[in-house]
């Protein structure tokens, strides 16, 4: 199955349920695209959805407008089984708020096109993290030999007398930072460099990114005290 296909047509759906919740007569070309999108879903979910067609209706006078309500039940049974059998709807809300929650131009230049697409999600969380690195590194003023681990120790040392950046006075403050930037490094910039998975879902992406996106605000508020 094809999520991302399966959301447009979701998508269509909810557009064709705008109209047919405010007119009471349309164009029968109307519920001809409905039946094609019906189409579109069962051949994307291998199920059995001819009943859900609005193929009765009938034309008014000598034009091509016919009751809305031929589309209207149908349309709505075909959303509600969308929403409760795929999660639709309260997927793409959740989806829809992380993702406008992103801040950083850069990292959303650099992850959103990976976050449309179907799988391999372990790219996202590879860009994001390498955004960080590279604004670590921008900030603090070091040069490429520094990557990593290394990057972290030197700009982002636990003990503020050894750090180029400090995050805060406060001590147990800067330290915390530190260790969740470290943290990253070992748990996710590392292995999504070295290794392909499989492991990432479209959602745990978005989180990431958005925590990402977090820390860069914070970063970008560092003190730098020495690149030496």
């Amino acid at each position: 199955m094809d999520r991302i296909k399966l959301q447009k047509c979701y998508g269509r759906l909810k557009g064709l349920e705008d109209i047919v919740s405010t007119e009471k007569i349309i164009i029968i070309d109307i519920i001809n695209d409905y039946d094609l999108v019906v189409d579109e879903v069962q051949k994307n979910i291998k199920e059995d959805l001819e009943s859900y067609k609005a193929k009765k209706y009938r034309k008014l006078g000598d034009g091509d407008n016919t009751f809305s309500y031929y589309l209207k039940d149908k349309l709505l049974q075909l959303i509600s089984f969308l929403e409760y059998g795929y999660k639709l709807s309260e997927e793409l809300i959740e989806i829809g708020s992380i993702y406008n929650s992103i801040r950083d131009e850069e990292l959303k230049s650099r992850c959103a096109d990976i976050l449309t697409a179907s799988s391999n999600f372990d790219r996202v969380v590879n860009q994001a993290s390498q955004v960080l690195e590279d604004r670590i590194r921008t900030k603090s003023g070091l040069d490429r030999s520094f990557v990593g681990i290394k990057l972290i120790s030197k700009a982002l040392n636990a003990d503020r007398s050894k750090s180029v950046l400090i995050v805060s006075e406060n001590n147990e403050e800067h330290e915390g930072f530190c260790h969740i930037c470290r943290g990253i490094m070992l748990a996710f910039r590392n292995p999504t460099h070295h290794y392909l998975s499989d492991s990432f879902k479209r959602e745990d992406a978005l989180k990431f990114t958005a925590f990402i996106d977090s820390l860069l605000k914070i970063l970008n508020k560092c003190k730098v005290v020495s690149s030496a």
